[in-house]
């Protein structure tokens, strides 16, 4: 079904406060996100490192797998 909304789901490991880099194919640096599903009740937030066209950065309270729309 073809969809109006530019948008990818992504699911990644984040290993706590480490922050991570996870590459995506939207095509161009994603303005936000939302979590759809993860593992435990960690905090996860943007890392220090800007977002860009193919990476995006994480960190978490703990480690947890996420769910994350991003748009």
């Amino acid at each position: 079904m073809p969809s109006n909304l530019d948008t990818q789901t992504l699911t990644f490991g984040v290993g706590g406060t480490t922050e991570v880099a996870i590459t995506h194919d939207l095509g161009r640096t994603p303005l936000d996100g939302f979590i759809i599903n993860r593992t435990s009740s960690a905090n996860v937030y943007r890392g220090s490192t800007a977002w860009s066209t193919t990476t995006i950065y994480l960190a978490a309270s703990a480690s947890v797998t996420v769910t994350l729309l991003i748009f």
